[in-house]
C-alpha cells in the first residue's frame, strides 16, 4: 500500500488521536567505512547522528549495515536498501535507479591540504601547474584533467584519503587533494597532522539522503525532519563534534 504524504499522515494521526511512532516505518541504509561520516568501528559517524536525530523527529527507525562501497550501489539497484546518506544526484544519474532525493543537508568539499609551510593560493586549476599532487586512486577530478592528460600537473595516487594524509606526513607530497571533513576530522584527531593547512575548495557538492523511489511519499516528512534540525543548528553541532565546520 501507498504511504500517505507526511501532511495527511500527520493530520489522520490528530484526528484519531493515534500516536505519530505507531505508524513508524523501518527503513534499510547502506554505509561504508568513511570516518567522519561513518565510522564502522563503532557505529558513529556524522550521518549515523543525523539519523539518530531524523528518528527522533519522525519515530522512523534506521537499520543501518556496512558494505564495501560498490556494494552499497548494486543493493540499492536491486531494492535492497532504502536510504543512502550523502549523495549528490550528478554522482548517480546514470544509476539504473538513480533515487529520489531529501532538501540538502550538507556538503562534500574537496579540498587542497598542504604540508607545514607549503600553503599557497589556488584560485584556479592552472596555480597547480608543474606541481605534484597527491590524490585518491579512481577519484576524478574534472577541473584538473587538462593539465593532468598534457602532463602540466603530476598526479601522485594513493588508495584512499586516510594513506594520502600518511604518506605526507612521511614527506612524500607537499599537497593533496582530499574531502574536506576527512581532513579536518585527521588533523583534529592525529596529533601529527596538528600542522597541516587547509586550503582551498576545488570542488564543492550539496549532499541529500538518497532514497529508493517505492518511498517517495515519505520525502516531505523526511525534508521536514532535516529542516527542523538544520534551523535548530543540530547537524551543524553533530559536523563540529567530528571536528567538522561546514
Amino acid at each position: 500500500m501507498w504511504r500517505l504524504t507526511a501532511l495527511v499522515l500527520s493530520g489522520l494521526c490528530l484526528l484519531a488521536g493515534i500516536p505519530r511512532a505507531a505508524l513508524a516505518e523501518t527503513f534499510d541504509v547502506g554505509f561504508y567505512d568513511y570516518p567522519p561520516m561513518m565510522i564502522e568501528s563503532d557505529g558513529s559517524g556524522i550521518y549515523q547522528d543525523i539519523l539518530d536525530e531524523i528518528s527522533k523527529l519522525t519515530g522512523d527507525t534506521f537499520n543501518v549495515r556496512y558494505y564495501p562501497y560498490p556494494r552499497i550501489s548494486l543493493l540499492f539497484n536491486q531494492g535492497k536498501l532504502d536510504i543512502e546518506p550523502g549523495v549528490y544526484p550528478g554522482w548517480v544519474k546514470s544509476q539504473p535507479v538513480p533515487g529520489v532525493f531529501s532538501i540538502v543537508f550538507g556538503k562534500v568539499d574537496d579540498a587542497l591540504v598542504f604540508s607545514p609551510g607549503k600553503a599557497f593560493a589556488v584560485n584556479s586549476p592552472n596555480d597547480l601547474r608543474g606541481r605534484s599532487v597527491g590524490m585518491v586512486r579512481g577519484y576524478a577530478y574534472p577541473d584538473l584533467k587538462n593539465l593532468i592528460a598534457e602532463g602540466l600537473l603530476d598526479r601522485r595516487d594513493a588508495l584512499n584519503e586516510a594513506l594520502l594524509l600518511k604518506m605526507m606526513a612521511a614527506g612524500r607530497f607537499d599537497q593533496i587533494i582530499i574531502n574536506k571533513a576527512v581532513a579536518q576530522y585527521s588533523i583534529f584527531n592525529v596529533p601529527e597532522y596538528r600542522y597541516f593547512e587547509v586550503g582551498d575548495v576545488m570542488n564543492s557538492y550539496d549532499v541529500s539522503m538518497r532514497v529508493n523511489p517505492r518511498h517517495e511519499a515519505w520525502l516531505p516528512e523526511l525534508d521536514e525532519a532535516i529542516l527542523q534540525l538544520k534551523k535548530s543548528g543540530a547537524i551543524e553541532k553533530i559536523y563540529a563534534k567530528y571536528g567538522v565546520s561546514l
